[in-house]
């Protein structure tokens, strides 16, 4: 699966593919976590805290990766250059264009979960269909659905990659004011466009012949996502047409804190609702509007955590983001406050926020906290462009 990275390989011409350039950065900035994967599954290397995983080369039968030591600036580039350690893991399949690219991506991340024993991405196609919709909170938009009979009951953060296209061709409006907004919003809106959501909840319905689920869906200004899930009426039918689980293991045991923004809300409320660690998590919650923290303050919590009486109260942190603040100084700002007060050690971490924003938080976390790769998983949930 994996050989040194030989002259003889680096010299190979690059794949030359649309959007290469895209799925590099993407990669790069947001799966890491994957990379050190794929280097720990296929190589022999020895994964080093101190280093960052990166694709440095596509080729038509195989990806580079980069190991490069942490806090290298320019006065010893040099060092560093010479420090970066080189893999080379190969496709089960010739690379040819965008597609194929993406399928032997997900190829490698199917046999590396598979070596784990983890739950991993899967292909197929999936329906869902529209049984109401109303508002769970002053921005939170929830679908209400019937869900595949195989939908996962107690897996919090569970992801589709809706069609939005496909949806919006087979909806039917239950209102006046629905079908209103559907006229001002034409299919060419929806062209092409997809977007991961991950199920709030599901659950078998009372006669446990159906399984039903809630997609719960950020409202903010005019956007593909906001106004394709206020187009759907009774009837409408969602395809998805891949699954994702949410990195959640490492969360079973230990002190963890949980960070959240309206985008990830719902994998966070479900994960209350299941919570078994015997210890409660600290809880930092930004919305744009204050009073989106009814999203979380109603929801009704597990046995575990019902246990403390105070858990809303004292470990719930609320942050109204300011735009003049940059959001990751404010969370860090929150934390530190919180963690002097109580004397509050952390021991993993989950995250999910904006790209820019996670960029910026993850080494302020690492430097704060001084947690391990696999004790702080900080994901991209959305791009603001």
């Amino acid at each position: 699966m994996a050989q040194p990275a030989a002259q003889d390989i680096i010299n190979k011409p690059p794949l030359i593919v649309a959007d290469k350039d895209l799925f590099v950065d993407h990669i790069n900035d947001e799966h890491q976590d994957e990379l050190a994967m794929f280097i720990n599954i296929f190589t022999k290397a020895s994964l080093r805290e101190d280093s960052v995983p990166s694709i440095a080369e596509l080729y038509s039968d195989g990806m580079l990766l980069a190991l490069t030591p942490i806090n290298n600036d320019e006065s010893n580039s040099k060092n560093a250059a010479h420090s970066t350690e080189q893999h080379f893991i190969n496709f089960t399949s010739p690379v040819h264009d965008s597609a194929s690219l993406q399928e032997q991506y997900i190829t490698l991340l199917q046999r590396a979960a598979t070596k784990l024993g983890k739950r991993t991405i899967k292909l197929r196609e999936q329906f869902f269909t529209v049984l109401d919709g109303y508002y769970a909170s002053p921005n939170m938009y929830r679908l209400l659905v019937t869900a595949p009979d195989n939908t996962p009951l107690n897996q919090p953060g569970y992801a589709y990659l809706l069609d939005l296209n496909a949806s919006f061709a087979t909806s039917k409006p239950v209102s006046a004011e629905q079908s209103d907004t559907n006229a001002s919003h034409s299919t060419d809106e929806f062209q092409g466009c997809y977007r991961y959501y991950s199920l709030r909840k599901a659950w078998q319905d009372a006669d446990r012949s159906s399984v039903n689920a809630w997609i719960d869906v950020y409202i903010h200004g005019d956007t593909p996502g906001g106004n394709w899930a206020k187009s759907l009426g009774s009837g409408a039918q969602i395809k998805s047409v891949r699954e994702y689980p949410e990195k959640l293991d490492h969360l079973s045991e230990g002190q963890c804190l949980l960070i959240c923004d309206e985008t990830s809300l719902p994998t966070v409320a479900n994960l209350l609702e299941n919570w078994q660690n015997p210890l409660p998590p600290l809880v930092i919650a930004i919305t744009r509007d204050a009073k989106d923290i009814s999203y979380l303050q109603d929801i009704t919590l597990s046995d575990q955590l019902r246990r403390n009486e105070g858990f809303k109260h004292d470990n719930l942190l609320h942050i109204v983001n300011e735009p003049h603040t940059a959001l990751s100084e404010q969370i860090v700002t929150t934390l530190n406050t919180h963690l002097t007060a109580s004397s509050t050690k952390i021991d993993k971490v989950w995250g999910a926020l904006e790209a820019a924003d996670i960029k910026s938080l993850r080494p302020q976390l690492k430097s704060v906290l001084g947690l391990s790769r696999q004790d702080m998983t900080i994901q991209v949930y959305w791009r603001t462009h």
